[in-house]
Formats: C-alpha cells, sequence, structure tokens
C-alpha cells in the first residue's frame, strides 16, 4: 500500500513539473513569436503590485487625463486644489494620424483655468506615419506660453516594421515637433519598454516613466522627470480612475521647463 501511495506520488510531481516546462515553453515562444504577449504578460504583472499611494520623496503631485475619463468637473477639481495640490496636469491632444481626443478642447480650456501648468500629449500608433502623425498633432494643438512641452506617448511595437524602423519614426516625429514648437518633447513609455527598446536611442530626451510597481524609482539608477505610478487613482471631480504622476524636481525646475 506505502509503495502505491509513493508511486502517486511520484506520478503527480512528474505531472506537475511536465506541466510547469510546458507553460515556460509556450511562454517563451509565444515571448519571442509575438513580442506583444510579453509587453501584455508585463504589464499585468505590473498592475497586480499596483500601488496607488504617492511615492516617497520630495515630488509634485499631477494627473493625467484623456477621454476615458469622461466628463471632467474641472470646478470640482478647482475647489479641491488645497486638498489635492496638484502642481501640473497632462491632457491627451491626438492619437495617429487622425483621431483628435473628443474632449481635448474643453479639457485644456479648462485645465488652463486650474492655475497650473498644462500639458498635452500625442499617442503614438506604430503602424502609421510617423510625419502624418506629427502633422496631424500640430494641425490640432496649440500650445501657449506656461505650458509643458509636448509629450509623445510610445508604448507598443510596430506590426509592420522593424523596431529599428520604428524607432526611426520615433525620432522623425520628436524632431518636426521640436522644430514646430521650439522646444526638446518629452518622451512618455513604461519601464519594460524603455528597458527594451528605446534605453540607448532616446538619452537626450527628458522621460515620463510609467511604472505601478512600488518602488523607490521607476527607472532602477537611470534619469527620469515624470512618473505615473498608478492608473487607478481617485480625485474629486473625475468619474472613476485617473493616472497619478509625479514630477521630480522643484516648482522652479518644472518652470524651467514651460514654455516661453
Amino acid at each position: 500500500m506505502n509503495r502505491i501511495r509513493s508511486s502517486k506520488k511520484n506520478i503527480y510531481k512528474y505531472l506537475f513539473f511536465l506541466l510547469l516546462i510546458l507553460n515556460l515553453s509556450s511562454y517563451v515562444y509565444l515571448a519571442i513569436k509575438h513580442p506583444r504577449f510579453h509587453v501584455f504578460f508585463q504589464r499585468q504583472i505590473e498592475n497586480i503590485f499596483e500601488n496607488q499611494n504617492p511615492p516617497i520623496g520630495d515630488y509634485l503631485k499631477g494627473i493625467d487625463v484623456s477621454e476615458y475619463q469622461g466628463i471632467i468637473n474641472w470646478k470640482t477639481i478647482k475647489s479641491n486644489q488645497k486638498n489635492d495640490s496638484l502642481s501640473f496636469i497632462v491632457i491627451r491632444g491626438t492619437a495617429g494620424k487622425n483621431h483628435r481626443d473628443r474632449f481635448y478642447k474643453s479639457n485644456y480650456r479648462e485645465a488652463k483655468k486650474i492655475g497650473v501648468p498644462v500639458g498635452v500629449y500625442h499617442y503614438y500608433r506604430p503602424n502609421e506615419s510617423s510625419e502624418e502623425q506629427a502633422n496631424y498633432f500640430i494641425k490640432n494643438i496649440k500650445l501657449s506660453a506656461g505650458d509643458l512641452p509636448p509629450i509623445l506617448d510610445i508604448e507598443k511595437i510596430s506590426d509592420v516594421q522593424s523596431m529599428s524602423k520604428l524607432k526611426k519614426g520615433v525620432k522623425n516625429w520628436l524632431e518636426i515637433i521640436e522644430q514646430h514648437y521650439g522646444v526638446k518633447p518629452i518622451l512618455y513609455t513604461y519601464t519594460y519598454f524603455y528597458n527594451t527598446y528605446l534605453v540607448d536611442d532616446f538619452v537626450d530626451y527628458k522621460l515620463w516613466i510609467a511604472n505601478y510597481s512600488n518602488f523607490k524609482t521607476p527607472l532602477g539608477n537611470k534619469n527620469w522627470s515624470f512618473w505615473q505610478y498608478s492608473e487607478k487613482g481617485r480625485v474629486s471631480g473625475i468619474k472613476g480612475p485617473v493616472d497619478l504622476d509625479v514630477f521630480k524636481g522643484t516648482q522652479k525646475d518644472l518652470k524651467a521647463m514651460l514654455l516661453k
């Protein structure tokens, strides 16, 4: 009887290790064959350990919003400034070569009334022309003195071009925008994407990094300027979750970045 039980235990162990090896093999195959799978898996792991408390340190707090937040009550946000102490607000302006955020105009107009610097970002679609995307942003986004530099959000790889061509396109967008607005744009991405694809090619740009894990810094010992530390924040005046950010620096440092 003991031998039978021991034999059953051994079979279960073999089955467990066999399933483990099969799962790991499947993951490796999918990660190599479809890099998007690893990117998705990485983001899900970060979401599991997401920390909604502000990082410890002398950081300035901010939020970033888009049409996904729906209609925002900016008057409520302004009246709660003493409690929320927002130092900057970032708004999505455009996405790809043909989409302007549904609430961009009203969000930009009302956010300016809060009395803090406002920034506008473009969501980069990796399968579309970088030049067309840059020109669409320029056509729709009119920035003014006191605003943050334009921001490029790049977080997906392309299905139709190599990574080297994708990075060339990202650089092209950044250069066209810099030439038009007269200021170097800010680059937004998340930790894994930056370390895997961008780390050696965009060292001249200020970084806005998304990392929802409970770390002291979103990018190890590398330099960064903004940190999106949660996508599940709560702010009075906004229904549902909102992205929470911090700026690494003082009010003077933030002011030095603004459009003149």
